[in-house]
C-alpha cells in the first residue's frame, strides 16, 4: 500500500492510499506435469499459479515454508521436475524422502544422510552436514569458474551465464533446520557462510537455491540470506509467528491474506510485474 497524490482534489484531501493488486484471484494450476514443463520451457518461467510464474533469472532463489503436511514436499517435487528440464539440479534431502527418491529415479545428483546409503542406524550426524558443505563448495567453485569466464570472454556490461550458452544450476535443500542436527558449531558456521556466498553471488553465474523449512528463523537462516531470496512462499496454516520471520515487512502493512485453497502469502521481489499493478480499489482519501 502506497500514499499517492490525487490531482483532482483540493489541498485538504489530496492524499490517498493506493493498493497495488492483480485483477482476479490466482487459481491452482491444472494439467499434467509434462504440460507444466513445456510451459516453463516455452515462457522461460516456472509456473506457480494460473496468472503467476517465477522468473528465476530476474528474481533469483526461493524459499518455501510451512508446517508438516502443508504441501512443501509436493511443491518441491513440481519445482524440481520443471527445473530438471531446464538445467542441472542438485538435491539435498536430510529425510531421504520425496525429493531424494525423485532425484535417484532421474539419476541426478543427490545428497542424503549416511544411514540411508550405508545401512547405518546413527541417524543424521555432523558428517552429513559436512557432506552437504562439500557439495555446496563444489557448486561455489563452479560459480567462480563461470564468473571468470563471463569476465574474460564477454564484452557486455550487463550480462550473465546465458551469454556463454550455459545452463542454470538449481540446488534444492529440503528441511534446512534438520541439516544442523548433531553438527559442530564450526561446521554449522561453514554451512551458513557457504550458503550466504551462493545466495549473494550466484545470480549472474546461474546458480539458484531453493530452500524448504518449517519456519525461516534467524538461527537457521541468516538474515542476509533470507533478505536476498526473491521468491518467498508460505504454505498451509498462516500464523503471525511464522509469517513474521518470512515476511518481516508485513508488520508495517495492514495485509489480510485471502482464504481458501490455492491462496495464501507469496512474494516475488524484484519482478516489476507484481508491483504497482492496476488497483482493485480506488484510492481512499486520507482526512
Amino acid at each position: 500500500m502506497q500514499v499517492v497524490t490525487l490531482d483532482d482534489r483540493g489541498s485538504s484531501s489530496s492524499r490517498g492510499l493506493f493498493l497495488p493488486a492483480r485483477k482476479g484471484k490466482p487459481q491452482r494450476l491444472t494439467g499434467t506435469m509434462k504440460e507444466l514443463i513445456d510451459q516453463g520451457k516455452r515462457t522461460g518461467e516456472i509456473p506457480l499459479m494460473d496468472i503467476m510464474g517465477w522468473d528465476y533469472v530476474r528474481s533469483p532463489h526461493a524459499i518455501i515454508t510451512g508446517v508438516s503436511g502443508s504441501g512443501k514436499s509436493y511443491f518441491l517435487r513440481a519445482l524440481y521436475q520443471v527445473c530438471a528440464s531446464i538445467g542441472e539440479v542438485i538435491a539435498i534431502d536430510p529425510k531421504g524422502s520425496d525429493l531424494a527418491r525423485l532425484a535417484k529415479q532421474n539419476n541426478t545428483q543427490v545428497v542424503v544422510p549416511p544411514f540411508l546409503a550405508e545401512h547405518s542406524s546413527t541417524g543424521i550426524s555432523g558428517k552429513f552436514l559436512k557432506d552437504v558443505v562439500d557439495t555446496l563448495k563444489r557448486t561455489e567453485s563452479e560459480m567462480y569458474d563461470r564468473q571468470g569466464q563471463i569476465y574474460r570472454i564477454t564484452s557486455k556490461i550487463s550480462t550473465d551465464y546465458r551469454e556463454l550458452g550455459l545452463k542454470p544450476i538449481f540446488v534444492f535443500i529440503d528441511e534446512v533446520a534438520a541439516l544442523m542436527t548433531g553438527a559442530s558449531k564450526q561446521v554449522k558456521a561453514d554451512f551458513q557462510e557457504t550458503l550466504t556466498r551462493l545466495i549473494v553471488l550466484g545470480r549472474e553465474a546461474g546458480v539458484y537455491l531453493i530452500l524448504s523449512m518449517q519456519s525461516a528463523r534467524a538461527e537457521y537462516l541468516p538474515t542476509i540470506v533470507r533478505d536476498s531470496i526473491a521468491l518467498r512462499v508460505q504454505l498451509g496454516r498462516i500464523n503471525s509467528e511464522n509469517t513474521r520471520f518470512l515476511f518481516p515487512e508485513l508488520s508495517e502493512m495492514p495485509m489480510v491474506p485471502l482464504g481458501g485453497k490455492g491462496s495464501g502469502i507469496m512474494s516475488i521481489a524484484g519482478d516489476p510485474r507484481y508491483a504497482g499493478i492496476e488497483p482493485l480499489l480506488t484510492p481512499t482519501v486520507l482526512d
